[in-house]
C-alpha cells in the first residue's frame, strides 16, 4: 500500500490530538476534584450520584425541619417555664393575702396579682419569628387579649379572650405521613392555659381562658369586687353526682368543683339535713351547726357563709323531689365569689392557683417529652448525612494523586509525541527548492 505524505500528516495529527483530548480530560477533573462531569463520562456513576444527592438533598431539609421544631419548642419550654414561675408567684400572694393584713396591704397584692396577670397574657403572645408560638395553626393573630366581654344579659366581665384555634404544627422529620397527636412542635391555648370556656358575645362565641379567668377571680376577691357575671335571674341545672337523683338549680351561673352538697338526712324524697364542703369534702359544715351557715326546708337550700362561699348575699339553691335521693348523695354545685374573703381565698383560690399550676407543669413535661424525640431524630438524621456524604464523595471525587500521575504521563507521551514526529515528518518539495 502506498502511503502519501498527507497520510501520514492525517494519521500523526489524529493520535496527537487524541493525546491532547486525554490531557484536557484530566485538567478538567484536576480542576474541580470530580469524577463525573457529565453522563458520557460514567453513565453508572452518573446513575448512584442522581439518587445520592436527592437522599442528602432530602436529608438535609429533614434536619432543617428538626432544627425549626426545636427551636419552636425551645422558645414555648421558655415561655412554659416563666408561666410556672409567675404561677408560683400568684399562690405567694395568695398565701401572703390569707393572712391577717389591713386592705391596703391586699389592695397591694391585688395590685402585684394584677400585673403577674398581665406579664402571664404577654408570656402567651410569645412569638418566635412573625409567629405566635400558643396560637395553634392560626399563629399570625395575637391568640391572648385581656378585655372586657359583655355577656348576653348586658353586663360585663374582664377576662383573657382566645383567638387562636387548637390545631397542632408539625414538621415533618422522615418520609411517611405526619401525625400532628404525636410529633407536633407547638402548645395549642387549651394545651397550655387549661380548658377554653365559650361565652356568647353579642351573639359570638368567644372562647375565654379559664386559668388566667380564675387569677382575675383572686385578684378581685382581694379589691373586694364582687365577680359582675353572677346573674341572679340565671338558673342552671347541674346533676347529682351519683348515677340516680335530681337536679339542683342556683341562682348562679359560676361554677367551681371544690364545693359539694351532700344529703344527710331524706325524707319523702327531700333532703331535711344538708351538709357541704369547700374543700374537695376534706370537711364538712352541716345544717344542724349552731349557728348555721346553710339550712334546708321544704326542698330548699339556703347558704348565708359569706366567708366561707365568697357571696355578700345568701345563695339558695331548689331541690327537686325525687325518690332515688338517699342520704350520702352528692352534689358539685356553683358557687361565687365576692368581697375581700380570705377564707375562700384560703380555701377555693389556692386550690384554683394549685390548678393552674399542675396542668403547667404537665404541658411542659408533654412538650419536653417531644423534644427529647426531635433531639434523637436530629443526631438521627445528622448521622445519616455523614453516611450520605461519604457515599456521594466515594462516587463522585477523583483519586487526585492517581490523576496527577496520569496528566503528568499523558503530558510526557504529548511532548515526546511532538518531538518524534518532528523527525518523522518527511520533507516537502520546499525544503528542496531552498
Amino acid at each position: 500500500m502506498r502511503v502519501s505524505t498527507n497520510m501520514l500528516t492525517y494519521n500523526f495529527m489524529s493520535s496527537l490530538n487524541k493525546s491532547l483530548g486525554r490531557q484536557t480530560d484530566l485538567q478538567e477533573k484536576l480542576s474541580d476534584g470530580k469524577a463525573i462531569h457529565r453522563p458520557s463520562d460514567d453513565p453508572v456513576k452518573a446513575v448512584r450520584s442522581l439518587r445520592f444527592n436527592i437522599s442528602l438533598r432530602g436529608n438535609e431539609q429533614y434536619t432543617q425541619h428538626v432544627k425549626d421544631a426545636l427551636s419552636w419548642m425551645e422558645t414555648t419550654d421558655s415561655a412554659m417555664s416563666d408561666l410556672s414561675s409567675l404561677t408560683i408567684r400568684a399562690k405567694e400572694l395568695v398565701v401572703k393575702a390569707v393572712s391577717p393584713n389591713p386592705d391596703m396591704a391586699l389592695d397591694a397584692i391585688a395590685q402585684e396579682l394584677d400585673g403577674v396577670i398581665n406579664q402571664m397574657v404577654q408570656i402567651g403572645n410569645t412569638k418566635i419569628g412573625d409567629r405566635y408560638v400558643f396560637a395553634g395553626q392560626n399563629d399570625k393573630v395575637q391568640p391572648l387579649q385581656r378585655r372586657m366581654v359583655t355577656n348576653p344579659d348586658g353586663t360585663q366581665t374582664e377576662a383573657v379572650v382566645y383567638t387562636g384555634d387548637n390545631n397542632k404544627i408539625s414538621m415533618r422529620t422522615q418520609d411517611g405521613s405526619v401525625t400532628p397527636t404525636q410529633d407536633s412542635v407547638n402548645l395549642t391555648g387549651e394545651q397550655a392555659f387549661g380548658p377554653l370556656n365559650v361565652v356568647s358575645e353579642n351573639g359570638q362565641d368567644v372562647k375565654t381562658v379559664e386559668i388566667l379567668n380564675n387569677l382575675i377571680k383572686i385578684k378581685n376577691v382581694l379589691q373586694g369586687i364582687s365577680d359582675p357575671s353572677t346573674n341572679p335571674a340565671d338558673v342552671q341545672a347541674l346533676t347529682k353526682s351519683n348515677p340516680v337523683g335530681g337536679d339542683i338549680t342556683k341562682s348562679s351561673t359560676e361554677e367551681h368543683n371544690a364545693f359539694i352538697l351532700r344529703f344527710d338526712e331524706i325524707t319523702g324524697g327531700l333532703p331535711t339535713k344538708v351538709s357541704y364542703s369547700i374543700d374537695g369534702g376534706v370537711t364538712w359544715e352541716s345544717s344542724d351547726a349552731i349557728p348555721p351557715k346553710i339550712s334546708v326546708s321544704g326542698g330548699i337550700v339556703t347558704l348565708t357563709d359569706s366567708k366561707g362561699l365568697g357571696s355578700a348575699n345568701p345563695v339558695v339553691y331548689t331541690l327537686a323531689a325525687d325518690t332515688d335521693n338517699k342520704s350520702g348523695d352528692t352534689y358539685t354545685l356553683p358557687i361565687s365569689a365576692g368581697g375581700r374573703d380570705l377564707e375562700w381565698l384560703s380555701k377555693v383560690g389556692l386550690y384554683m392557683v394549685d390548678n393552674a399550676h399542675n396542668h403547667l407543669l404537665q404541658a411542659q413535661t408533654e412538650i419536653g417529652a417531644r423534644m427529647s424525640m426531635y433531639t434523637q431524630a436530629e443526631a438521627l438524621l445528622e448521622k445519616n448525612n455523614v453516611i450520605i456524604t461519604g457515599d456521594v464523595a466515594a462516587n463522585e471525587d477523583l483519586d487526585i494523586p492517581k490523576a496527577l500521575v496520569e496528566y503528568k504521563t499523558s503530558e510526557s507521551v504529548y511532548r515526546t509525541a511532538l518531538a518524534i514526529g518532528a523527525k518523522l515528518m518527511p520533507p516537502s518539495l520546499a525544503d528542496f527548492l531552498n
